[in-house]
């Protein structure tokens, strides 16, 4: 189903307890990262299995950089148990803003792996991403994914004072998840709950009061060298000014200086 947003599977085998670490290069743009949040970022496929060797087929979004090493000892977190044949895909938490995953992406994501005549998958419990097997792959019967996000991206309390290039980040994921909402409801049109549609159009309207303000704030930092100061503010002092003046006066010929004396008694 998501072969599409996916590189060519790749085939790797497992001898011991292993972490396997996918990480977002710095290289690559957040807003590319953000229009792939909604896909699986990795699919696992245990192709063969015996005692503590395994051989998984590995399907990954192509941003992303993957490591194998060896663990030391097991952590003690959930398991998700697979048998030969049976797949996982790890996606992003339900609700978590896409912004708070690539920034644990950015910093690498460990998906702990071991055999014992199956295979088992865990992850930390602070990790921003669930693991999902194929067979519970249930997303598209859950709550409409474009309602969550509008949720959950209204809950958050945006810094505004932030650089221009995240309040950028913060503009064009309200802008992407106000269109999911549009296609929604276009795409669904006559087929939800007239309670459903009404509850929607609330969330865009103030999705949009949320994406002008961000708006706002964005073209003021880029007008402003300093938010402390008004636009208009002026970055150089009398004393400057007058110091140029003098300047230019000691070096410009006596008929230009005599000109300029004339053109500013005019104007007086």
């Amino acid at each position: 189903m998501h072969h599409h947003v996916f590189t060519q599977p790749c085939v790797s085998e497992i001898v011991q307890p292993t972490a396997l670490t996918l990480r977002l290069p710095d290289t690559v743009s957040d807003l590319l990262v953000l229009s792939a949040m909604n896909n699986p970022l990795v699919e696992f496929v245990v192709s063969q299995v015996n005692h503590t060797q395994a051989t998984l087929i590995i399907r990954i979004q192509p941003f992303l950089t993957f490591t194998f090493e060896p663990m030391q000892r097991l952590l003690e977190t959930p398991i998700q148990r697979r048998c030969l044949g049976q797949g996982i895909k790890l996606y992003p938490s339900m609700g978590v803003a896409p912004r708070v995953c690539i920034e644990q992406l950015k910093k690498g994501i460990t998906i702990n792996l071991n055999t014992d005549g199956d295979v088992y998958f865990s992850l930390s419990t602070e990790s921003r991403f669930e693991l999902v097997t194929l067979e519970n792959d249930l997303r598209i019967l859950s709550e409409p994914q474009a309602l969550v996000m509008a949720k959950a991206i209204l809950g958050r309390k945006f810094d505004y004072n932030e650089p221009s290039n995240m309040l950028a980040v913060h503009i064009s994921e309200l802008e992407q998840v106000r269109r999911e909402l549009r296609d929604y409801l276009g795409g669904e049109l006559g087929k939800i709950h007239p309670g459903v549609s009404t509850e929607l159009l609330k969330l865009d309207h103030l999705l949009q009061n949320k994406h002008q303000w961000l708006l706002r704030s964005y073209h003021q930092s880029l007008e402003r060298t300093n938010l402390g100061r008004s636009s208009n503010e002026q970055l150089f002092n009398n004393e400057q000014l007058q110091r140029k003046l003098d300047f230019f006066e000691l070096l410009a010929p006596k008929d230009v200086s005599e000109m300029v004396n004339r053109l500013c008694e005019d104007d007086l």
